[in-house]
């Protein structure tokens, strides 16, 4: 994997998220990271971004706030980190309780899995807002528990 530092700035509406996703697959692909580590970060961060449009933001006209969207890898590490700053109001993802995905389904929920599928996904999830200031919200990927999993799930075939 080679080290990337990277960001991108999207305004809040939801027709930016082909380009984060796109900004997201571009930049881990020419880093070198697996696709399947790739698909699982654009999920997370996707989920993220979207949250940050339509609730942090939803007081807000379309394309009048900013979401800065940093990308590093990290190969020393072997990582990715993913940093989300945003001006919205403040929400804190570690009040969020795990749903409980019999009621979730049993209901036909459309919406609520975003924390959720981030969590899943990420192996670090951390939240820190500025008051009068801002959200960040910092999430990080290691390559190698992909890779274990993987070689794991190869071993138990073989």
């Amino acid at each position: 994997m080679k080290e990337r530092k990277v960001e991108l700035v999207v305004s809040n509406m939801t027709e930016n998220l082909a380009t984060v996703r796109k900004f997201v697959m571009d930049t881990l692909a020419d880093a070198g990271v697996s696709e399947k580590v790739v698909r699982k970060i654009i999920l997370a961060v996707d989920e993220a971004v979207t949250n940050i449009i339509r609730h942090a933001y939803e007081e807000f006209s379309k394309g009048t706030r900013t979401i800065d969207i940093k990308l590093c890898t990290y190969p020393a590490r072997k990582c990715v980190e993913v940093t989300l700053h945003d001006s919205g109001k403040e929400f804190n993802p570690d009040e969020v309780k795990t749903p409980n995905m019999d009621e979730h389904i049993r209901l036909r929920k459309k919406y609520g899995l975003g924390i959720f599928l981030i969590r899943k996904v990420m192996d670090e999830v951390n939240y820190m807002f500025r008051t009068g200031e801002e959200n960040i919200l910092r999430m990080v990927k290691y390559l190698e528990n992909d890779e274990e999993k993987e070689g794991d799930k190869r071993d138990a075939r073989d």
